[in-house]
């Protein structure tokens, strides 16, 4: 503390100091905060713009073909002994009117492979087929790949065959060894409390798509996925 300066003083030239704020107009309002649901369809976006321009020859097609995208902005994998990935994303269907808002998901895994230090991932997943995207809505959980047998292809490194052939085709840009297909064998879940949260009601993933839901701040995602 400077000496000569009493706790008192301080505390009475701090509260001169805010007051003449107030009184001459000074002061900063403060700006709404964005809520985390927000914040994961705003971090959405922009993984699609990545997406596309790191993978301009593919992805075109394939949202062109994909019956819907699950998108995580931020999958996060490390741990010390035993590995774990998490990360929250937003699943997103093609109807006969174009995208749907989004439904919000999350995906958790837990591996016995040593890993040290923390590795981070954009990932998108084009759902091709309606094996997969039933196995997506039907369930509240389910195992990404072990449910019901779904073949998975590693955009990054797949041939255009596996691409054919695949359920799901995924789509990475990793900090770290992180792939995509480090998520084969992922609990994939619902997360209603953020569904409710963004729609101000309780909603499903079916409601979403089927329109019964709606949010204009998610038409930025819906524009970037494009036709």
């Amino acid at each position: 503390m400077i000496k000569g300066i009493r706790p008192t003083t301080l505390a009475m030239v701090s509260a001169l100091t805010l007051a003449g704020c107030g009184q001459f107009g000074t002061s900063v309002p403060d700006k709404p905060a964005t809520s985390d649901e927000q914040s994961l369809v705003d971090g959405a976006t922009h993984t699609v713009g990545v997406m596309k321009t790191a993978a301009a020859a593919k992805a075109p097609a394939l949202l062109q073909k994909a019956k819907a995208v699950v998108i995580f902005p931020d999958m996060i994998k490390g741990g010390i002994g035993i590995g774990a990935s998490h990360g929250k994303g937003v699943l997103l269907e093609r109807t006969a009117s174009g995208w749907s808002d989004p439904a919000f998901y999350d995906s958790t895994s837990i591996s016995l492979g040593v890993q040290i230090g923390m590795e981070e991932s954009a990932v998108v997943m084009f759902v091709m087929t309606d094996k997969a995207l039933n196995s997506l809505l039907q369930t509240s959980t389910f195992t990404l790949k072990a449910q019901g047998g779904l073949a998975l292809a590693d955009l990054n490194t797949a041939t255009q065959d596996q691409i054919t052939g695949a359920d799901v085709v995924v789509w990475s840009k990793s900090e770290g060894a992180f792939g995509g297909l480090s998520l084969a064998g992922s609990d994939v879940s619902q997360a209603p409390d953020y569904d409710k949260a963004y729609y101000g009601q309780a909603v499903t993933a079916q409601d979403i798509i089927a329109g019964k839901a709606k949010n204009p701040k998610a038409d930025t995602l819906i524009k970037a996925l494009g036709g």
